[in-house]
C-alpha cells in the first residue's frame, strides 16, 4: 500500500520565467485524470493506502505528493512506469532496465546531460539550492516542481504527462497540446515549415517590420514560392499570425517529432538531404568524418556522449540571448557492421 506522505505546497503556483504554464494546476489536473471519474476522493485516498482524504488536497491544490509519490501512485494504478518513462524518452536506458530503478534522480540526470546548473536555474522560479538538490537526490521534488523540472530541461512536459494520461483531458493544457499535435503534422508534412518558423523568431526579422517573404528567401535560401507556402501552412496552423507588421510567430512548446518512428526517419533523411545539398553547394559550415575501430562498448559510450552533447546543445540554444540566424545541425555515428552485429542495434541515434 502507498504510505508516503504528502508535502505541503507553497502558496505561490510555481511558473518558469516567460512561460505561461501554471504547473501547480497542471499536477492537480493530472492527479484528478489518474483517480478517473467512477472513483470518488475518498475511495481514491484509501485505495492508495491513506487514512485521509488526501486526494482532496491534491486537487485544490493545498498539498502535494513527492515525485516518488507520484510514480508509486502510477504503478498502485497498475501503469507500467518502466515503459512509460521509456516512451518519453524514446529509449531504455541502463538505469531503467535496473531491478529497482531510481526514477527521479535517474530522470533528472538523464535529461541534464551536461548542462550547466546556472542555465536550468534560470528557467526555473526555484532557488539554486533546492534545483541543486533535486538534481543530486538529497531531496525530493513535488509533482508541480517535477513538471516544472522536466520542461526546464527539455521543454517537453506535456510529453512527460502524455505517457501518463491524455493531456488533452486536462483543461489548462488541452488546447497547448493540440497546437503541439497539429505542430509535429506539419513538421512531417512540410518539414520547412519549421525552418522558417524559427527564421521568424530572429531579431532582424522582428525588428525590421518585414511584410514579404523576401526576408525568408535570403535567410533561408528558399525560393519565394517555398517560403510563401511554409507561410500558409503555418497560418493555417495557428502558429504563426498575420499581421499588419508581418508575420509573428506564436510561443509554442518544443515540437519533438521522435514519437512516430518511421516518420521521424524520414524527417531526419529530408535534413540530412539539405544538409548533403548545401555541402555540394560549398555552402560554409562544419562537416567532417572519422572512421575508427573500437570496442562495441566504448562505441556505444561514444553513443551515450553524444546524446548528453545533444541535450547540452539544446539548453545552449533555449538559453541564447538573441536569434540572428537559424542553425541546422546533423549527425550520424554509426556501427558499420550488419544489423544481427550492431552495436547500437536497438538504440534510437540522436
Amino acid at each position: 500500500m502507498l504510505m508516503a506522505a504528502a508535502n505541503s505546497m507553497n502558496s505561490q503556483h510555481p511558473r518558469a520565467p516567460g512561460v505561461d504554464v501554471d504547473y501547480s494546476l497542471m499536477a492537480s489536473e493530472l492527479l484528478r485524470a489518474l483517480r478517473g471519474a467512477k472513483r470518488s476522493r475518498p475511495g481514491f485516498s484509501r485505495y492508495l493506502g491513506y487514512q485521509s482524504n488526501i486526494a482532496q488536497r491534491w486537487e485544490s491544490g493545498l498539498a502535494w505528493p513527492t515525485a516518488v509519490s507520484f510514480f508509486s501512485i502510477c504503478e498502485r494504478l497498475h501503469i507500467d512506469v518502466r515503459a512509460a518513462l521509456g516512451r518519453f524518452l524514446r529509449r531504455e536506458p541502463a538505469w531503467l532496465k535496473s531491478a529497482v530503478p531510481d526514477y527521479v534522480p535517474e530522470l533528472l540526470r538523464e535529461l541534464r546531460g551536461r548542462t550547466k546548473i546556472s542555465s536550468i536555474v534560470q528557467r526555473t522560479p526555484y532557488h539554486r539550492s533546492s534545483v541543486s538538490r533535486w538534481l543530486k537526490g538529497t531531496t525530493q521534488p513535488k509533482l508541480p516542481e517535477l513538471l516544472c523540472l522536466v520542461d526546464a530541461l527539455c521543454g517537453r512536459g506535456l510529453d512527460f504527462v502524455a505517457s501518463f494520461v491524455d493531456p488533452g483531458a486536462l483543461p489548462s493544457s488541452a488546447r497547448r497540446w493540440q497546437e503541439l499535435v497539429l505542430s509535429r503534422e506539419l513538421a512531417y508534412v512540410h518539414p520547412m515549415s519549421h525552418a522558417v518558423l524559427r527564421a521568424l523568431e530572429l531579431e532582424e526579422y522582428k525588428q525590421g517590420g518585414y511584410r514579404d517573404p523576401d526576408f525568408l528567401v535570403r535567410s533561408l535560401s528558399l525560393s519565394r514560392e517555398q517560403a510563401e507556402l511554409a507561410l500558409s501552412l503555418l497560418v493555417q496552423s495557428g502558429q504563426v499570425k498575420k499581421t499588419r507588421y508581418g508575420f509573428r510567430a506564436r510561443p509554442s512548446s518544443v515540437v519533438d517529432t521522435g514519437s512516430d518512428v518511421q516518420r521521424a526517419r524520414a524527417l531526419k533523411l529530408t535534413w540530412a538531404e539539405l544538409a548533403l545539398e548545401r555541402l555540394r553547394m560549398g555552402a560554409p559550415g562544419h562537416c567532417g568524418y572519422s572512421l575508427f575501430a573500437i570496442s562495441r562498448a566504448d562505441l556505444r559510450r561514444m553513443h551515450e556522449i553524444q546524446l548528453s552533447y545533444v541535450r547540452e546543445m539544446q539548453a545552449l540554444i533555449s538559453a541564447s540571448a538573441t536569434s540572428e540566424c537559424v542553425g541546422l545541425y546533423c549527425s550520424q555515428l554509426l556501427d558499420l557492421g550488419v544489423a544481427e552485429h550492431n552495436a547500437l542495434k536497438s538504440r534510437p541515434s540522436a
